[in-house]
């Protein structure tokens, strides 16, 4: 009998994965003082995609420098380290891994060392040990932006040689925010 684990997995899309193992989303804190990929990026998913996995996916890469999710986050919102990101999608797609970008907006959760008012669906404050300033509601014009960088970051990371995206709408960052009837008050 051949094992379950070992047998290819052919997603809804259409998109074959070469087994059913994979290691999923976490913040890494890699990135060098610029929000770039590093070296550091690149030997960790060559690592786990030559150690097996059929798909790897990245954690929080932000779509806006102004609001990241902690120090040490990667953004990918232009083409002008596009190389940087090209080396770390083809040292994590070694051995038919598939290598997937998280991307993500932190809305309210943006600590207050990176930016003292972060954006939220509505001006509800997160009150956690003061380190989260109290957000500015967004406007119309706010989340027509974040919805285009979301959008060029996701054209970014196929020009990049990803081969996936996977939208963050969890753990109460932006996406998850417009869904909560406690933080979206609009």
């Amino acid at each position: 009998m051949t094992n379950f684990l070992a047998q290819p997995l052919t997603l809804p899309c259409g998109v074959v994965l070469k087994n059913r193992l994979g290691k999923s989303a976490m913040t890494e804190g890699l990135a060098d003082k610029f929000d770039r990929p590093t070296k550091r990026h690149n030997v960790l998913y060559n690592t786990w995609s030559n150690g097996g996995t059929g798909l790897n996916i990245t954690g929080n890469v932000m779509v806006d420098h102004q609001y990241l999710e902690r120090a040490g986050n990667v953004v990918f919102e232009n083409d002008q380290d596009l190389g940087l990101f090209e080396a770390w999608a083809k040292a994590g797609t070694t051995e038919g891994a598939h290598l997937w970008v998280q991307l993500n907006h932190p809305g309210r959760q943006c600590p207050k060392i990176v930016n003292k008012q972060p954006l939220s669906p509505s001006d509800i404050h997160l009150d956690l040990l003061g380190n989260f300033g109290k957000p500015r509601a967004m406007t119309e014009t706010d989340i027509q932006d974040v919805i285009q960088r979301f959008t060029t970051s996701a054209a970014l990371v196929k020009k990049a040689g990803f081969s996936g995206v996977q939208i963050h709408c969890a753990h109460g960052y932006l996406f998850s925010q417009f869904l909560s009837p406690k933080i979206n008050r609009r």
